[in-house]
Formats: C-alpha cells, sequence, structure tokens
C-alpha cells in the first residue's frame, strides 16, 4: 500500500544514517498511517451518515403510506408517529470500531433511540431520547439467529434476528386500537403518551445495512422488507412511497385481500382507478364516466404485478408522480442493480406503460371536473345584473 508521504520520508532516510535514520522512517510511516487512518475513519462516518438518513427517509415514507392508504386496507391498525433505531437492529453486523464512527456520524448506538419524528408528536420527544420500553414492555435487544434457507436467496446463513422488537411494536399497535395511543418509557423511567394513527397493518422495511441487499422478502405476514439495493437507489420522496407502497400491497394481500382486488372478476387482474376512486374525493365519479370508453382492467403477473400498479395509484393518490417506479426499475436494471421483484420484466413494463396512460386521461377528466364545478360555483355566486 502507498501512504502519503512516505517515498519522501523513505528519501529523507537515506540521507541519515544508522539508528537516526531508521527512527526517523519508522516514525515518519507511523504519522502516514495515522493520517490514513484518519482518512479512511472520515470516509466511513459520512458513509454511515449517508446510509442512515437515506434509510430514515424511506422509513418515514413507509408510515406516511401506511397512513395515507388506510382507506384501501382491510386490515388496518394504529401507527405510531415515529422511528425507534438501534445499531444492534443492523441485519449485516459492525466491528466494535465502526460501531463507534458510527454512533459518531449518527448519535446512534446500541440502545433503541428515536430517529425520526412526525410532526404530531408530542413536544417531550427529541431525536436521540433513549427508548426503554413501549406500553411497559421492555425493548429487547435484537438476537442472531441461524437460517440455512438464506443460502437459497444469495444470503448470509447467520443474520439479525429483530423478531422481538417488532412483537412489542405490533402489540402496542394492536392496543392503541382502544384509544389511538401508546406509552413510552424514556431513560430515567419517564413516560410520555404518544397519540397513533390509523393506517395500513404491518410494517414495510429497508437497510442500508442489509444482508441480503439483492432480496425482497415476506416476513412473519405482518413485514416486507424492500431490498437494501432498491432503497439506496430511490432518490426522491415518491420514489421512497413507491417502494412503500409496493411492499404495502403484499401485507394488505397476506390475510385480508385489498378492496380492490376483492372487487376484481378475475384474480389477476388489476382494476384501474379503483385505488384512485377509494383514495381521492371525486375521483370515483370519473372512473365510472370513463370506464365506458377506456380499458377497465389489465391482467397483471400476479401479485407483484398488481403491486406495481397499486403503488402507481397510491404515489397518485398522495399527490405525486405515479411513474417514478418505472423510472426506477428501468435505472436498476441499466446499472445492473440486483434487487429481486423490484426489477420489472417486459410484460409488467407494458403494463405499467398501459397504466400510467391511463391514470393521465382519468387526472385530465378529474382536473377538469373540478374545474367546471369551480367554474359554476363562482357563476352563481356572481352578483346578478340589475
Amino acid at each position: 500500500m502507498k501512504l502519503p508521504g512516505l517515498a519522501r520520508s523513505i528519501r529523507r532516510a537515506r540521507g541519515a544514517s544508522g539508528l537516526g535514520a531508521l527512527v526517523l522512517a519508522v516514525t515518519a510511516l507511523a504519522a502516514s498511517t495515522a493520517r490514513a487512518g484518519e482518512f479512511s475513519d472520515e470516509f466511513d462516518r459520512q458513509r454511515f451518515k449517508s446510509a442512515f438518513e437515506h434509510e430514515i427517509a424511506f422509513r418515514e415514507a413507509a408510515i406516511h403510506v401506511a397512513w395515507g392508504a388506510e382507506p384501501l386496507c382491510d386490515d388496518t391498525s394504529e401507527i405510531e408517529p415515529l422511528v425507534l433505531w438501534s445499531v444492534r437492529g443492523l441485519r449485516k453486523g459492525l466491528t466494535s470500531h465502526e460501531q463507534k464512527l458510527f454512533t459518531q456520524a449518527t448519535g446512534m448506538d446500541e440502545h433503541w433511540r428515536i430517529a425520526w419524528l412526525d410532526e404530531g408528536a408530542p413536544d417531550e420527544l427529541k431525536i436521540g431520547v433513549r427508548v426503554l420500553a413501549v406500553n411497559k414492555r421492555p425493548l429487547p435487544s435484537p438476537s442472531t439467529k441461524l437460517e440455512l434457507g438464506a443460502v437459497f436467496r444469495g444470503g448470509a446463513t447467520m443474520s439479525i434476528d429483530d423478531q422481538a422488537f417488532w412483537d412489542v411494536m405490533h402489540k402496542a399497535r394492536e392496543e392503541a386500537n382502544a384509544d389511538s395511543s401508546m406509552t413510552l418509557t424514556l431513560d430515567g423511567g419517564r413516560e410520555v403518551k404518544v397519540g397513533t394513527q390509523t393506517g395500513c397493518a404491518g410494517t414495510v422495511t429497508a437497510t442500508a445495512f442489509d444482508n441480503e441487499a439483492q432480496n425482497f422478502q415476506r416476513q412473519d405476514g405482518r413485514r416486507s422488507k424492500i431490498p437494501g439495493n432498491a432503497m439506496l437507489e430511490a432518490h426522491t420522496r415518491d420514489e421512497r412511497r413507491w417502494l412503500a407502497a409496493f411492499g404495502t400491497y403484499f401485507l394488505a394481500s397476506e390475510k385480508s385481500i385489498l378492496r380492490q382486488r376483492s372487487s376484481d372478476s378475475a384474480d389477476n387482474a388489476f382494476t384501474i382507478g379503483k385505488v384512485l376512486a377509494l383514495a381521492v374525493p371525486g375521483a370515483g365519479t370519473v372512473v365510472s364516466a370513463l370506464e365506458a370508453t377506456t380499458q377497465r382492467s389489465i391482467q397483471v403477473d400476479g401479485l407483484v404485478g398488481g403491486a406495481d400498479l397499486f403503488a402507481n395509484e397510491v404515489v397518485l393518490a398522495m399527490g405525486g408522480d405515479p411513474s417514478v417506479g418505472l423510472r426506477l426499475s428501468n435505472r436498476l436494471q441499466g446499472k445492473g442493480i440486483s434487487a429481486d421483484v423490484l426489477v420489472m420484466s417486459e410484460f409488467r413494463r407494458s403494463n405499467v406503460e398501459i397504466h400510467l396512460a391511463r391514470l393521465r386521461e382519468i387526472e385530465a377528466a378529474r382536473k377538469k371536473a373540478e374545474q367546471a364545478e369551480s367554474d359554476a360555483a363562482e357563476a352563481a355566486n356572481r352578483p346578478k345584473p340589475p
């Protein structure tokens, strides 16, 4: 390895003699190595900070999608307005030195701490505050598990198991159905009651420290994991929301099928605009009016194909650009990034293009109807001439 200043130090040593020359060379080498270590540490700190911020932005998007898509899900629960995070929950472990650098860069350590807060969270809660328990149940430290089946997915057989943590959170969500709140016990024993909001049941996760970054997984029927590779490639809020909605579709299909799917005439059909009709005021009338003149449904490639179109409509219903999923998939494919089902087949891509064209027609008709209604109201309120 060629270190900064090393060649210069050796030349100086050659000009000296005996033990003094050796001491000079060793001292210079040690200083150069220390500087190289400092540069490497700073690089890692920046890398950890960037990855952490990317992951938290996705978790925020997933919570907003869960809230926003609530009218579309038969299986719902209360969702907390915060994200808890611990270094011990990383699916890909860090060395003790890396953990130290991670803490320096992010403020997160081995304890469960608040990493994100929605604007509606109590003022007593702050980023970085340690949380000991939720509804008086202690938050357990993740453990290590042996999963031989991971070999067939291209993953590691030893991984971090955070199921016990999610068991506590999901139980608290169920209990929050009674009064839309859960109680956090903070470091020092102080308890804070946190209001919750109804959303789609389950949790969509993704991590920048994924031991199976190329794989999409449905976990224990209440979680779905987006490939870390896809999450890191998602650079905008709409792209992150699209990924979260994609994962949400699988959760909603686990126990009680989405209302959209239950209304379809065939198992592999997706009714265009049905999500918008449920989620956007006034969209239902427009969709019904267009059904006679436009394609009503698209035959999809099972749950995966339905998830594409569902995510398109959720992003549009939340005021975003529904085409971000297609662009993200194309980007993953163009860069050769492995991301499992997030890279669309030609059949799925063709369906998405058809779907986006129909959504543009629906949106244009909806805005036209809104404008006509606004014009009529303005005309009705206009003073009549004497």
